[in-house]
């Protein structure tokens, strides 16, 4: 033996080629009494433990040694393997033979030996190690336990040893055989069939539980909520429907905000509660399989897998588990669950919540409120703003305030069509002549509305095909307007359309109507001083005039308009060659114009008193313009009408967005128009585009407001100026056409006047007719129309393409709810949920450990020990549940009975073992 102090305070050599001189060593006598400190130790069973200062041996260790459990002849310190008490420990020397029989525990009995006592052959060497692996011990079953044993201090050679009962430092055991000669013993068996457990730990509670338990109710409740709530949503993201007023800003709805946080709540709830649901279902299928005694059982890979749908990162930070278990039935299921329960909310957030979105057209019946019949002067009056009422200005406080309201607005349409013309000009290149293809007619209401017209009637604009025809220039344009009675419906709140002002000022709706549109005809013909002698005063006999400043110009007397009167014996004024053009005459029952004088170049005159066809003004329904063009473009004088109808094939489209503003147009000669007022109502054509001589007054204060009546008095006004320019001559190669650089003075003349087609319309009838016998209605009636409404309102479902694809979430979402809630309703309770950690804990280590997982005590289970089957076993006799691998069998004399068996533990484990196998 070494008389090195670092030899003697090694209780154990496992370096070397053996330990031959371990009895020396562990038990040496002393000469002087030796200094113990107490620490706990297990108490004797009896009373034969009778230790002193004296009899306690030394140790050369500072680890005492301890053993855990029984062997499988010998037995450990202070346990026993049949008997609950604590056994009575005798010492005995190294190498003597205990007196206790096989079937009595030995009493634990420590003496002092010589150091020259010869070693035991049953010492362990290299070849029968002390040391016995963490995974090969079975502690965990041990009901008694283990307790620290006292410490000694040896302080022979100074040295201070403290040692300490631990599980992880070998086990060294009394031989109580007949044959003193053995030493202790290690177990070295790892297999579970060699195993004992200490004792049996019967269940306390059954691990079925029925419908009526709170687990069994709340996981049914909560699949029902989720598989309703879900299939709602899938509704909702297919049926997309529109929340309308319902949500919007204002008094009395549901703002965005909330109808947004309401829908991401129901949208969270379902994916928690969907979950649960699926987490429990998992749990259910892998514990069901691991009761059932001819099935697979479960490994720990498909154990994990409830952490894929709590825990989506583990399948990134835990990718051996999806390696091994992500291909089967129950893999794929899970692992489809985990990815729809990831994308869920985002799928609800893009299908589900509302969003604005406009619809597609949706044909509907409008109406508005009507209030005059077309183009009344009275009511137009009566609504013109201006401060200076009727009270303070009796005679013309209407007439000046809409003189003023027509110039303004003739002015600025004319200057927006005359800016379009002079981009055309400056590119040079010109456009067609077909009326179709050139800029339309421009217009503005309430200073926020962009209003556009359309020339409609190209066959009767031709102006080459019209020359050919009467061999004069004759330069005819239609220009239809909307009705602005559908700016006011779409703004009624009676039509319930959200305004862009409801939708956070981001909304937007277009609408298009089956209104009457109404429409000015200007037709200007150029003519020889001759042809229009018969209606120029001056040229009459017996004519007042005066004298000019301007060669060869006479001037009518101040009431030349009385003497414009119809001879005795005839119905009708002079007859021109123009009769046919113009309508005039007792063929066509319409009195023609008369003028007061010639206007010099570059002025005009106008006619808004042309008598009716008995004579008197009422039924005449135009207005004349009579101009003369520099003599360089032509000598003819030109003269020009303007009436007012409604157009037949044209439709009104409205579109608001509170982004881009609003805009007014008509939509005309379209075939597939299916909302062209000629295809709503049963009306022939002759009749909806019959005059309307109240218009005539309307078009007479605006005349007079552009100042194209200054040539009486050769004022040489701009207005008449620039539309003198405008004239189309007769020359050119190829006869008389549309300039493709300037605009024709038909159609600035229509644009001028367009305004006064908006004003017009605008709480009229929505048709080309008047039902009632007063011109004013008063409140107003409502007159409804056919109408197509593509509304933005929040509604649920796509708003973009991509976002299509989270349908197949929602889906799988509702059907794997579907088939969770059929599964509980199949089952007649749960089972034990063995996957949650705190059941899988609490079977662990009430079971026998197994081989087959050493090594993974530290850094848990790799490669194949993640297929590992593992079973859930009951121990018959004492109702005790564990786990073990599918590999090695476990005997019923494992587990001894403390009690009576658990009879309904029993009962269900016995009826869920025997199940048929399923395919999940």
């Amino acid at each position: 033996m070494s008389s090195n102090p670092t030899d003697r305070r090694s209780l154990l050599h496992t370096e070397g080629s053996g330990l031959s001189d371990l009895s020396a060593t562990l038990f040496e006598e002393s000469a002087s009494e030796p200094r113990e400190r107490h620490a706990y130790h297990r108490a004797s069973s009896s009373q034969d433990l009778n230790l002193t200062s004296t009899d306690l041996p030394r140790y050369a260790s500072s680890t005492v040694p301890t053993n855990t459990f029984g062997g499988g002849g010998g037995q450990g310190l202070g346990l026993s393997s049949r008997s609950h008490r604590p056994p009575s420990i005798s010492r005995v020397p190294v190498g003597g033979r205990s007196s206790a029989s096989p079937n009595q525990p030995p009493s634990a009995t420590f003496s002092t030996t010589s150091s020259k006592s010869q070693a035991s052959p049953s010492i362990p060497d290299s070849s029968n190690p002390l040391l016995t692996p963490p995974w090969h011990r079975l502690d965990a079953f041990t009901r008694e336990g283990l307790r620290p044993v006292t410490e000694h201090t040896e302080d022979g050679d100074g040295v201070s040893i403290k040692g300490k009962a631990s599980s992880f430092h070998e086990d060294l055991e009394g031989d109580t055989g007949d044959d003193g000669g053995n030493s202790r013993r290690i177990s070295m068996n790892n297999d579970n069939d060699e195993t004992r457990l200490m004792d049996g730990c019967p269940a306390k509670r059954d691990i079925h539980s029925s419908r009526r338990s709170w687990l069994s109710v709340s996981i049914l409740a909560l699949s029902i909520y989720s598989t309703v709530f879900s299939g709602i949503w899938l509704v909702l993201a297919i049926v997309q429907p529109r929340y309308g007023r319902r949500i919007r800003s204002g008094h009395g709805a549901i703002p965005l905000s909330t109808a947004s946080t309401l829908f991401a709540l129901f949208a969270k709830t379902i994916e928690l509660s969907f979950v649960t649901v699926f987490v429990t279902f998992l749990g259910q299928v892998l514990s069901r399989r691991s009761l059932i005694k001819d099935s697979r059982g479960i490994t720990i890979s498909e154990m994990a897998m409830r952490h894929w749908v709590i825990q989506p990162g583990s399948m990134i930070t835990h990718w051996q588990n999806l390696k091994q278990a992500g291909l089967s039935v129950v893999g794929a299921i899970t692992l489809t669950a985990a990815f729809v329960a990831m994308f869920y909310t985002t799928a609800s957030d893009s299908l589900v919540s509302p969003h604005l979105k406009i619809s597609d057209p949706e044909e509907r019946s409008m109406t508005t409120l009507v209030r005059m019949s077309y183009a009344n002067p009275t009511f137009i009056g009566r609504n013109c703003r201006t401060p200076i009422s009727a009270m303070a200005d009796s005679l013309a406080s209407a007439e000046t305030c809409l003189s003023i309201t027509h110039a303004g607005e003739s002015y600025h349409n004319g200057i927006s069509f005359l800016a379009t013309w002079a981009g055309i000009n400056a590119g040079g290149e010109g456009i067609s002549s077909s009326i179709n293809e050139r800029p339309k007619a421009p217009a503005m209401l309430f200073d926020n509305t962009t209003v556009t017209g359309s020339w409609v009637y190209p066959e009767t604009s031709d102006v080459k095909a019209l020359y050919d025809a009467h061999k004069r220039v004759i330069n005819n344009v239609t220009l239809a307007m909307p009705h602005v009675g559908l700016y006011y419906a779409a703004r009624d709140p009676e039509n319930r359309i959200l305004q862009p002002e409801e939708l956070g000022g981001v909304g937007e709706y277009s609408v298009s109507a089956s209104l009457a549109s109404p429409a000015l005809n200007v037709l200007c013909v150029n003519a020889k001083q001759s042809e229009l002698a018969p209606l120029i005063y001056t040229e009459w006999p017996h004519a007042i005039t005066n004298s000019s400043d301007i060669p060869h110009q006479r001037l009518p007397w101040a009431g030349y308009e009385s003497e414009a009167q119809i001879l005795p014996g005839k119905k009708f004024l002079n007859s021109t060659p123009l009769d046919d053009i113009f309508l005039w005459g007792e063929k066509y029952n319409r009195q023609p114009p008369t003028f007061g004088m010639w206007p010099i170049e570059y002025n005009s005159i106008v006619n808004v008193s042309v008598h009716g066809p008995s004579g008197g003004l009422w039924g005449a329904d135009s207005n004349y313009l009579l101009i003369k063009a520099p003599n360089a473009t032509t000598t003819d004088w030109t003269l020009c009408q303007l009436r007012s109808f409604n157009v037949p094939s044209c439709s009104t489209k409205f579109n608001m967005s509170g982004t881009s503003g609003a805009h007014l147009e008509s939509h005309c000669e379209d075939p597939n128009d299916s909302l062209a007022y000629i295809k709503t109502t049963k009306s022939p054509i002759d009749e909806i585009i019959g005059p309307k001589p109240d218009y005539r007054d309307i078009g007479s204060t605006w005349i007079k407001s552009l100042a194209l009546n200054t040539g009486i008095s050769n004022a040489n006004a701009s207005n008449g100026r620039i539309l003198s320019q405008f004239v189309i001559g007769g020359g050119g190669t190829g006869g008389p056409k549309l300039s493709p650089l300037l605009p024709s003075i038909a159609e600035q003349l229509a644009v001028l006047a367009g305004n006064t087609l908006l004003m017009s319309s605008a709480f009229s009838s929505p048709y080309h007719y008047w039902n009632y016998s007063d011109a004013l209605l008063t409140p107003g009636a409502r007159l409804p129309f056919k109408a197509s409404v593509a509304s933005q309102e929040y509604t649920s479902g796509w708003t973009q393409e991509w976002q299509k694809m989270f349908y197949v979430v929602l889906v799988l979402v509702f059907v794997t709810n579907v088939f969770c809630l059929v599964y509980f309703f199949l089952r007649s309770g749960l089972v034990t949920d063995f996957t949650e950690p705190q059941n899988l804990f609490a079977l662990a280590v009430n079971s026998p450990p197994s081989a087959r997982l050493g090594g993974s005590c530290g850094g848990g289970p790799e490669g194949d020990q993640l297929n590992i089957d593992w079973h859930v076993k009951q121990e018959e006799s004492s109702g005790h549940f564990f786990i073990k691998d599918g590999g090695n069998n476990i005997h019923g004399h494992e587990l001894r009975p403390r009690r009576q068996p658990n009879v309904r533990s029993v009962t269900s484990y016995s009826k869920l073992s025997v199940q048929r196998r399923s395919w999940l």
